[in-house]
């Protein structure tokens, strides 16, 4: 049976930790700086000092190492999310979507080769994958916040005639903009999350999030709102 092209072949799997990092960490690089179609196999395994065989032979192809790149990176932003979506402390909605976006920020500030291969994506039409991996990504996020919504309806945080789903989308294009904001003065027009300043910036980010909680939220004092039941 053929090895999935998003799946490292055995022998990438075979190599020395610290190996394997620097063939991933060298990868994103090239592909950050020169997007898709002039990133070069050659530099990067100039770089690395090996075959070029070799690195086929690990991944297949370029889009097969750039498939397992682009896995490999929407799983580390999806752990930390999922445990804020998951955990069982008796959190409220507000302060969870809080989280998600100080903590969903500052996943993007602390990768930026990973943001700037994101952000290429998004804006070059002719990216190779793009219409499957955003759909991939997009359907991820809508299910994500769409969850994280229905939960606080559960507990009655939430009106129970919101649309979890269009709740869901608000959510995900207000973040989308915010991470975007971050790395352009211009995008961010004065609201100050482009600055370097930490404090300011985590302050404007809750302070987005708290404005769509409240959209959100039951009425305070009203006791007699159902909660909202969901499969």
């Amino acid at each position: 049976m053929d090895t999935p092209r998003d799946t490292p072949r055995q022998t990438f799997d075979n190599l020395d930790p610290h190996k394997r990092g620097r063939v991933l960490e060298e990868s994103l690089a090239e592909f950050a700086e020169h997007g898709y179609h002039q990133a070069s196999v050659n530099r990067i395994v100039g770089r690395l000092g090996i075959a070029k065989g070799s690195l086929f032979q690990y991944f297949g192809s370029k889009e097969g190492l750039f498939r397992h790149l682009f896995t490999r990176a929407l799983d580390e932003i999806k752990a930390p999310l999922k445990a804020i979506r998951d955990a069982d402390t008796g959190e409220a909605f507000p302060a969870r979507l809080r989280r998600v976006f100080v903590e969903g920020a500052a996943f993007a500030r602390a990768h930026p080769l990973i943001w700037r291969v994101y952000r290429r994506m998004v804006t070059q039409d002719d990216f190779p994958m793009r219409a499957m991996l955003l759909s991939q990504v997009r359907g991820e996020a809508l299910t994500y916040f769409r969850e994280l919504v229905e939960g606080g309806q559960v507990r009655g945080e939430i009106r129970p005639e919101v649309d979890p789903l269009a709740a869901a989308f608000l959510i995900e294009a207000a973040l989308d903009r915010a991470l975007t904001a971050q790395d352009s003065a211009l995008l961010d027009a004065g609201y100050g999350l482009s600055l370097d300043d930490e404090n300011i910036r985590q302050d404007r980010l809750a302070a987005l999030a708290d404005i769509l909680s409240r959209g959100l939220a039951v009425p305070t004092g009203d006791q007699n709102v159902p909660t909202r039941q969901h499969d």
